[in-house]
């Protein structure tokens, strides 16, 4: 199986505080006197939150502040507890392959680099503990303890390191992801608002430009800005789609809202970024495979490709949100298989996804055209047809084929496929 994605994980398991201000941290420090003013306020702004959400603590939370260097040593044990070696090696080798991040990329030190640059505030699920950093700005203090006191309600309720551990794919666990941390952030932003009066619950383009704001604000530090898109998506997909995910359940279901993603979870990003798919209980496809005969190779590492990973590639090789938004929309299921050899030194990647109709699967196979001459090293085509295009690269030879709805795709291959030779159409 393909190993959990790293970011999503640690931050679910961290519950790592994201919204609504993501602005550069200043240096002051919050003493012990000042941190127990905030703490002391804990009970009053649970009674907030519970009058938000239905539903409150039964116990009490066991709080701390920590300083840096300890906010650092959290987030590499928690990296440590869930990263083995050969699941970070085949993560990698899976970014790699579809073109996410470059040939020589530390995901592990990225993560712990990322997280501890805009960690503010911490619910940690295995000891449930809430941290509160002593550099976190005093215009952020209050938001982020908000934001963590509604993970501590939510993990009292509902088990949040159980429910994170039950998907069973990596796209469910960045769905499971979004509804920890979508949660959180509106509980948080809604509790922002009611100091003025205001609501998100009548308001959903408040809720469209706190995402916007934090998306754009995210940008201001300097880890994270200089990170590859894929981490930097993957980090603020929870807060952001998924703010936006809780936004449409409590317009369906009010109160009700907080408590339904956590019975019925989400099973992929696309239920996600499209609550409609959600609501209609709409499941993944299983597209085809090409067939494939390898001698010397073993399958290493399987699992699912979803939209939100689909909507970062082409964004990624496109440069273009808008475009990106447009193809990932009309996908309904994508998967793949990753064979090596025994020394690792050769690796084929065998991916295939499904769309909603021939025009949206024909957009996204011109695109995938275009990605893979870029992600490939060398890449070269020596076949091209109006729904097949062979290649070969410094990492093998690639085969891409648009079947029906589908595409499917074969690239890493030691050997060219059958045709591979034919010249080139103009």
């Amino acid at each position: 199986m393909r190993a959990r994605p790293l970011l999503p994980l640690v931050v679910v398991l961290l519950g790592t505080a994201g919204l609504p201000s993501m602005a550069p941290l200043r240096a002051d420090e919050i003493d012990a006197a000042r941190g127990e003013a905030l703490f002391s306020r804990i009970d009053e702004m649970l009674g907030s939150l519970s009058s938000i959400m239905g539903f409150g603590a039964d116990k009490p939370i066991v709080r701390e502040l920590l300083t840096r260097e300890q906010i650092t040593e959290l987030v590499e044990s928690r990296l440590e507890d869930e990263s083995q070696t050969e699941q970070l090696r085949r993560e990698e080798l899976f970014l790699r392959l579809f073109g996410f991040v470059p040939r020589e990329f530390d995901l592990a030190q990225q993560v712990a680099d990322v997280l501890t640059e805009q960690a503010t505030a911490l619910y940690d699920y295995k000891t449930r503990k809430l941290y509160l950093a002593t550099w976190t700005p005093d215009d952020m203090q209050e938001f982020a303890l908000v934001h963590e006191l509604a993970h501590a309600i939510a993990d009292q309720r509902f088990d949040l390191g159980k429910f994170v551990k039950r998907s069973h794919t990596a796209d469910g666990d960045l769905a499971r992801s979004a509804v920890i941390e979508g949660q959180a952030s509106w509980v948080m932003t809604e509790w922002l608002f009611q100091q003025t009066h205001r609501s998100l619950k009548d308001s959903p383009q408040l809720a469209a430009a706190t995402a916007g704001a934090s998306r754009y604000e995210a940008e201001s530090y300097p880890v994270y800005s200089s990170a590859p898109l894929y981490i930097k998506e993957t980090m603020l997909f929870p807060y952001t789609d998924g703010l936006l995910f809780q936004q449409r359940l409590v317009e369906e279901f009010g109160q009700k809202g907080f408590r339904i993603p956590f019975e019925t979870a989400p099973l992929n990003t696309r239920h996600i970024l499209n609550p409609e798919s959600y609501l209609r209980d709409e499941l993944p496809t299983k597209p085809r495979f090409l067939s494939l005969r390898l001698k010397g190779y073993e399958r290493t590492s399987r699992g699912n490709v979803g939209q939100l990973e689909h909507r970062i590639l082409v964004q990624q090789y496109t440069d273009s949100r808008d475009t990106a938004d447009q193809i990932s929309g009309g996908w309904r299921g994508g998967r793949f298989e990753i064979y090596e050899t025994p020394d690792r030194k050769g690796a084929v990647l065998r991916y295939g996804s499904d769309w909603a109709n021939r025009p949206g699967a024909r957009d996204a196979f011109e695109l995938y055209r275009k990605v893979c001459l870029k992600k490939l090293p060398q890449a070269e085509l020596t076949l091209e047809e109006d729904d097949r295009f062979v290649g070969r690269s410094e990492w093998g030879w690639f085969d891409v084929r648009l079947i029906d709805n589908s595409i499917a795709s074969l690239e890493g291959l030691p050997e060219p496929p059958a045709g591979a030779e034919a010249s080139v159409t103009q």
